[in-house]
């Protein structure tokens, strides 16, 4: 619904043929206060993802795995197609957003590079002049939807998946995860997500956040939001499908940005991937803009710097249209809030199995048999794998706990890698020391 102060992630109506100038907007809705003497600093809140008794009344077991599935079964097709955009058109009758310009300009410049490795092909090429791209590319696997619950509705916003060294981050807009001192549940992200399709499956949130100034003051220029996400098929996301990454504190606040999102309302209906492309114009505010096109549920979708056609840099991303110039799409400007708010979320991580170094008994000698003593794994439940290795090269079909040497082993070390198992967490895989040479 337009023309309301409709929640903050909306994206503009097309990708191509947008000539607006940007005098149109040179009015804002509303006056702006004076800035103030002097930065304030961020403030960062975060919080538990917590699933709504809808979802946890399909748990049947005990344990995050169970938790994973019951809130993957909650959220099928027809309930993600039914989610409303989460979006807010704007007045902008607030002046807090005026001072973050002067924050974010003294802000250290920082940026995180893009992890390109990941467990999935790249075998199909590009097609970014089309909405519906292929799964396996990256911009299409490290971009997805964001489901989640809000005051009793179902709601969905965009995001990217970005580099960290926890290695489990999903970048996004504040106003996804909560506002008015009230968080979202059930919130759960879909990469790659097409037409009703789920082709990398459904990852729990681990934990949400954002700044304070969005949260409880809705100040439109530290509308930024992070989810920290469980492991899902054993990886963390970043290890399983590669992050885009980052960028904070740039001098330059206009480039060329590549945004992505998930548009829903008209002329769109949230199904597919669109990116629209356009330059972005400083606000003096702290925010920016850029023509783009997209509408509700682009919201929290990236803009990319540096966008090479598969990877590039978060600096910006789909928030919030005024009522009157619906052609624009807003982001905060990137400043000292998100040096902050990534600060807080970097190390946070899927939680993994864990154990300790595993041992190797027996006698190294031709002949003999050799045992892995992998010793107590957590949680409970654990499952163990092994692979036994020649001078660190695997010997094929040596997957059990315990390996019978034979004569290509003499003169050589083995060792044992154990891997431990358990969905809804991260593998952890440890390897013993070398035996002695074989005799």
């Amino acid at each position: 619904m337009r023309g309301k102060h409709i929640k903050r992630g909306i994206a503009l109506a097309g990708i191509t043929g947008l000539a607006l100038t940007t005098t149109f907007l040179a009015t804002p809705a509303t006056a702006r206060a004076e800035l103030p003497a002097g930065p304030p600093a961020t403030t960062i809140v975060s919080h538990d993802n917590v699933l709504t008794s809808k979802v946890t009344k399909r748990v049947r077991k005990t344990g995050i795995e169970a938790e994973a599935k019951a809130l993957a079964d909650y959220w099928t097709p027809a309930r993600m197609k039914a989610a409303k955009p989460m979006e807010r058109t704007a007045n902008r009758s607030d002046s807090t957003g005026q001072r973050t310009q002067q924050s974010a300009a003294q802000s250290t410049a920082g940026s995180v590079a893009p992890s390109r490795t990941s467990k999935v092909s790249n075998g199909i090429a590009p097609q970014y002049a089309q909405p519906n791209l292929p799964s396996n590319t990256p911009a299409a696997r490290t971009n997805g939807k964001i489901f989640f619950s809000h005051n009793g509705g179902n709601y969905v916003c965009s995001g990217a998946v970005v580099n960290s060294e926890g290695k489990s981050l999903v970048w996004t807009a504040g106003h996804c995860l909560g506002e008015d001192g009230v968080w979202s549940s059930n919130v759960a992200f879909v990469p790659a997500y097409s037409n009703g399709t789920t082709p990398y499956g459904v990852w729990y949130a681990k934990n949400i956040a954002t700044t304070g100034e969005w949260f409880y003051e809705h100040d439109w220029a530290y509308d930024v939001g992070a989810v920290t996400l469980q492991a899902n098929f054993g990886y963390r996301i970043t290890d399983y499908l590669g992050a885009q990454g980052i960028k904070w504190g740039e001098k330059t606040k206009t480039f060329t940005a590549a945004a992505f999102g998930y548009p829903a309302d008209d002329p769109f209906n949230g199904e597919t991937l669109y990116r629209a492309d356009g330059k972005t114009t400083d606000k003096g505010d702290g925010t920016l803009f850029m023509t783009s096109g997209l509408t509700g549920g682009s919201s929290g979708g990236p803009w990319f710097r540096n966008f090479d056609g598969d990877w590039g840099y978060v600096n910006g991303h789909n928030d919030f249209i005024y009522t009157n110039a619906p052609l624009y799409m807003y982001s905060p400007y990137y400043g000292a809030q998100v040096a902050d708010l990534y600060k807080h979320v970097r190390k946070m991580s899927a939680d993994a199995v864990s154990g300790p170094t595993p041992k190797i008994s027996g006698t190294a000698k031709v002949g003999k048999k050799l045992t892995a003593k992998p010793g107590t794994w957590k949680p409970s439940g654990t499952k163990l794998s092994y692979q036994w290795y020649r001078n660190s090269t695997k010997i094929s079909g040596a997957t059990k706990s315990t390996y019978k040497l034979v004569k290509a082993d003499k003169k050589k070390k083995i060792t044992v890698k154990v891997t431990g198992k358990k969905d809804g967490y991260a593998n952890t895989t440890k390897t013993s020391a070398k035996t002695k040479a074989v005799k």
